[in-house]
């Protein structure tokens, strides 16, 4: 039971939202990556401890792509098969995938390791093709790197570090020079935007009644000498 496992977390992730309706998202997350997928019993868990009705949490689930209500693997590759991916062998890298892992897309291999997907643009054109790994970004994935990749990420399963399939642990990689994918920092990580309170605008000056006899009062209309 996740209150059971994730107490502390779970109270913070409430902490942060003024209704407990907008914690969903992440609550969905969390058991994601603590059961693997959401299946019905996780989802239900989800919604008692947001004392929601069970019916807007599965629909929640139903809407998201990234929520997985079916066994997926301990790794799901996301190749991106968008126009510039492709031009740069997105298709051979797909194609490598499937001849070397055994599977078609959106299978998962016999021994739970790996769930293949297509998807569209992941928003790094510039480091074509590109592949995420539980939403961990690897770049410049040629069909001659999927073996080094491959390896790479089974020794990673082997890790005692927590690696969830939702992405919450997500790290940036691109082939160093022997070959193997190389863990890149982050120069900008993302931190929310400070938005400094703005005063409203003061009331406008009450506009002083016409004077008799003006047009307005007279209601006389003037012609434009044009």
């Amino acid at each position: 039971m996740l209150l059971d496992t994730h107490a502390s977390e779970i109270e913070t992730i409430l902490g942060r939202y003024a209704s407990r309706r907008s914690a969903v998202l992440p609550l969905l997350y969390l058991a994601q990556d603590t059961y693997g997928h959401l299946n019905d019993a996780a989802i239900r868990e989800v919604a008692a401890i947001l004392d929601l009705p069970a019916t807007d949490v599965f629909e929640v689930v139903g809407f998201y792509t990234l929520f997985y209500n079916r066994p997926v693997g301990t790794w799901v590759l996301q190749v991106c098969d968008d126009v510039p991916c492709c031009y740069l062998g997105a298709e051979e890298l797909v194609a490598a995938l499937k001849q070397s892992l055994g599977i078609q897309e959106e299978q998962t291999t016999p021994d739970g390791m790996f769930t293949l997907q297509r998807v569209k643009c992941l928003a790094a054109c510039d480091r074509a093709p590109v592949l995420q790994a539980n939403l961990d970004y690897v770049y410049d994935v040629t069909a001659e790197r999927v073996e080094a990749l491959l390896t790479h990420l089974r020794e990673r399963a082997a890790e005692a570090r927590k690696r969830g399939v939702s992405g919450r642990f997500a790290e940036d990689y691109a082939f160093g020079a022997d070959g193997r994918p190389l863990r890149l920092e982050r120069e900008a990580p993302y931190t929310p935007r400070v938005f400094t309170p703005v005063p409203p605008p003061p009331e406008p000056a009450p506009m002083a009644p016409p004077e008799a006899g003006t047009e307005a009062e007279s209601g006389e209309r003037r012609v434009s000498p044009l």
